[in-house]
């Protein structure tokens, strides 16, 4: 066969070729791969060393990159065992933080058992308990090229090492990795979780930090807890879980919220939290798409002094779910819970901190900066599925439920949990979709109402009670000499109290309190009110004596009938201003002004008196002179007569001059009579 039919150097063709004819020579016409060759010696000439060389070489190659891309000086300290607390489910507490830290006995009311030790002492011991595995080595390897390909990242912030936050000596719980805060510092027994890690955030600093304390927890509150994981991942919340004491009793609570608030008041302002929200352990999120931001005071409006959001159930103050304002009034109201039994150790305390807080939240220095919201927004109770429910009652796609107060807590708490863990689509709703935004915009605008309606109170108390110390000072000065000096200083004493109260401001917080003082006033001016009214009763006597009289008068000379004098004018206008006088309500009654006008009529009546007095006494005069008048005229006219009878006898034949004669005689006479007529 020559060399150019040799299937070495046959080109490659689309079909197989075909069968020679002739057999192939065993040596030259087999193909290379079927043709027998000598077995080759060496080391990796065995199939097993070349898997156990490879195996090697990776192992060598996995050791080479761990140390190559490890993060070096910013070593982090990771626990070789699994801690069942921070990450599973407990059926036993006692097991809590075994893997980091041993138990100590703490006394209660102390924070911390020990002095603290130094940064090396601790690293020492945390190494101590490191355990060696290949589960531990895999996830350091991981962990070291993730940090190292991040750190080629020219736009990656590295984080800032510290080291209270990466070394807690006080039985610190384990966090996840990725979510531990640089700014948070655990106390001891405490459980800080970041709902998004540094780098995730991108800057951002959380607004909302949750709050909770779980002592003995089991299954169900272990699960409870964990609802609150993708709730707090969605909108970046910082999760703070207290397992250790810090107080007797409930009392821890309280005193877990002020060291959180101090804690955050110690920070720089662009690093704090703004809002802590507590929720009690046996609540659950059952719609984790709704942000707690939705029901807090909008920013930037007339509610930025509303410090805590508080709602009740039929027992009172419910204070299971809350948000607080980080600020000095959160610390001064939780400085007070925590302390209360101890200051006011006669008070009492059915529901023990409740109790506590619902008294401090009346008093005036903690009422003004309150809101109380409707009670499914934060208390939910457990009911059935259906729309027509109490408006305490749980509905679909609302935010949490809370088992306050339920018997058979944990068998309720499972039924739910399941429904919440399965993330059903009907439950978990978006915000938009549910009644939160629309009952949010309804409330503070009741809010702003309740406002309004509560300013217009306090200035008509204001007016009240200016009203009502000027009548006190009027009173005083007409009636003060018929008390006694008891009485006198009592009515002083409560007036300047509410002068105090009306000079200190249009504060809505000081209406109780200005109502109380005008309580006050009004009780001490009782003495001076009857000695009032008696003065009254007098006034008002007179007052009707001297109109009677004065509506008879005018009666009696026809002046309805359109006799007029300046008199009877005068007793007319009178007795209209008396009458007027009268007619206003006794508390507004000034004594001098009834008495004035009293006076008045009685000097009106007694001008027309005289008047008539003098008519009457004319006219007799008038009738006398008359009188007088009449017999002077008689005695002229027989005089005359008698005269006129002896000229007739003597002087017959002159008729004229005897006729005229006597008539001269009697002019005087007439002009007599007629003078006094006209007088």
């Amino acid at each position: 066969m020559s060399p150019e039919s040799s299937p070495e150097r046959r080109p490659h063709r689309e079909s197989s070729p075909m069968t020679p004819i002739s057999p192939l020579s065993p040596s030259s016409s087999l193909p290379q791969w079927l043709r027998h060759t000598r077995p080759r010696t060496g080391l990796l000439a065995n199939a097993k060393f070349r898997v156990l060389a490879v195996a090697l070489g990776c192992i060598m190659m996995g050791w080479m990159l761990t140390s190559m891309l490890g993060p070096g000086e910013r070593a982090m300290d990771f626990a070789g065992t699994y801690d069942a607390a921070s990450g599973g489910i407990l059926d036993d507490p006692t097991g809590f933080g075994m893997a980091t830290v041993k138990s100590q006995s703490m006394q209660p009311g102390i924070i911390g058992g020990e002095e603290p030790k130094d940064e090396m002492e601790a690293e020492s011991d945390t190494n101590r308990h490191k355990q060696p595995s290949v589960t531990g080595a895999l996830s350091e390897l991981h962990d070291a090229v993730k940090d190292k390909l991040k750190s080629w990242n020219p736009y990656h912030a590295q984080p800032v090492s510290h080291g209270a936050s990466r070394v807690n000596s006080t039985a610190t719980a384990s966090r996840p990795h990725g979510l531990a805060s640089a700014t948070a510092t655990a106390l001891a027994g405490e459980a800080i979780t970041d709902g998004i890690s540094d780098e995730e955030r991108l800057g951002a600093r959380t607004r909302i930090g949750k709050c909770t304390i779980l002592f003995n927890g089991n299954s169900f509150w272990e699960r409870a807890i964990r609802t609150h994981e993708r709730h707090d991942r969605e909108h970046g919340y910082r999760l703070h879980v207290l397992r250790q004491h810090l107080m007797d009793d409930v009392w821890s609570k309280p005193a877990y919220i002020l060291s959180l608030l101090l804690r955050e008041l110690s920070k720089p302002e662009s690093e704090r939290l703004e809002w802590l929200f507590w929720v009690d352990a046996d609540t659950i999120i059952l719609n984790p798409h709704i942000p707690i931001e939705v029901f807090l005071p909008p920013p930037g409006s007339e509610f930025d002094d509303v410090h805590l959001l508080f709602s009740n159930d039929w027992n009172g103050l419910n204070n299971g779910v809350f948000p607080v304002r980080v600020n000095q009034w959160s610390v001064q109201l939780f400085s007070a819970i925590t302390s209360f039994r101890h200051y006011r150790p006669d008070a009492p305390l059915p529901f023990r901190d409740q109790s506590a807080m619902d008294a401090l939240m009346h008093e005036p220095a903690f009422s003004s900066n309150l809101a109380q919201a409707p009670q499914r927004w934060f208390n939910a109770y457990q009911g059935e599925h259906n729309e027509t429910l109490a408006p305490f009652q749980i509905r679909r796609g609302d935010f949490l439920v809370h088992f306050a107060g339920v018997l058979n807590r944990e068998e309720r708490m499972g039924y739910w949990l399941e429904r919440a863990e399965q993330h059903l689509d009907d439950w978990e709703v978006p915000v938009k979709s549910t009644s939160y935004p629309q009952e949010v915009r309804d409330f503070w605008s009741e809010q702003k109402d309740l406002r309004r309606r509560k300013k217009e109170a306090l200035s008509g108390a204001r007016l009240k009670a200016k009203e009502l110390m000027s009548n006190v000072e009027e009173h005083m000065e007409e009636y003060g000499d018929r008390m006694s000096e008891e009485q006198k200083s009592s009515i002083e004493e409560n007036r300047k109290g509410l002068y105090t109260i009306l000079e200190s401001g249009d504060d809505a917080s000081d209406l109780d309190k200005m109502e109380e003082a005008m309580h006050k006033l009004e009780e001490s001016f009782q003495p001076l009110t009857s000695v009032v009214t008696e003065v009254h009763k007098t006034l008002l006597n007179s007052a009707h004596e001297a109109i009677f009289a004065g509506e008879k008068d005018l009666l009696q000379s026809g002046f309805n009938q359109g006799s007029s004098s300046p008199e009877l004018e005068r007793i007319s206008d009178s007795v209209k201003h008396l009458k007027y006088l009268v007619m206003t309500p006794q508390e507004n009654w000034n004594r001098h002004d009834i008495t004035a006008a009293t006076d008045a009529v009685t000097d009106a009546r007694a001008k027309l008196q005289e008047k008539e007095a003098a008519t009457l006494a004319e006219a007799r005069r008038i009738e006398q002179a008359k009188k007088q008048a009449g017999i002077a005229l008689d005695d002229v006219q027989k005089q005359a007569a008698d005269a006129s009878s002896s000229t007739s006898s003597s002087l017959e034949p002159s008729t004229t001059d005897s006729a005229l004669a006597p008539t001269n005689v009697g002019e005087p006479a007439f002009a007599a009579v007629s003078a006094a007529t006209d007088d």
